[in-house]
């Protein structure tokens, strides 16, 4: 999924809503972002709170992020982003 439709999707939800990624039923708190020149990685903590709905797409609406691809996951083994569910009042990235 490119940046430009995730955020295009994601401003019908409530702003206060956190941001999780899910992997394998497991939630984790999506913490920041890290650029590369591939695409965008998720960094995700099992310990801190989950950035909001609206300061996630702060960090992603720039014109130069539009067409680059989202990876979730740890370096070694990424996936890329397809879509997301919601539940529980939390946005689950997957």
């Amino acid at each position: 999924m490119r940046i430009i439709d995730l955020i295009l999707l994601l401003n019908d939800f409530n702003r206060n809503n956190r941001i999780y990624t899910e992997i394998n039923k497991e939630k984790s708190a999506v913490v920041d972002l890290s650029i590369e020149d591939d695409g965008i990685y998720l960094k995700t903590s099992n310990k801190l709170k989950g950035i909001k709905n609206w300061e996630f797409l702060l960090l992603l609406n720039k014109k130069t992020y539009y067409e680059l691809p989202l990876y979730y996951g740890n370096k070694k083994n990424h996936h890329q982003l397809f879509g997301f569910r919601v539940a529980d009042d939390c946005i689950l990235l997957g």
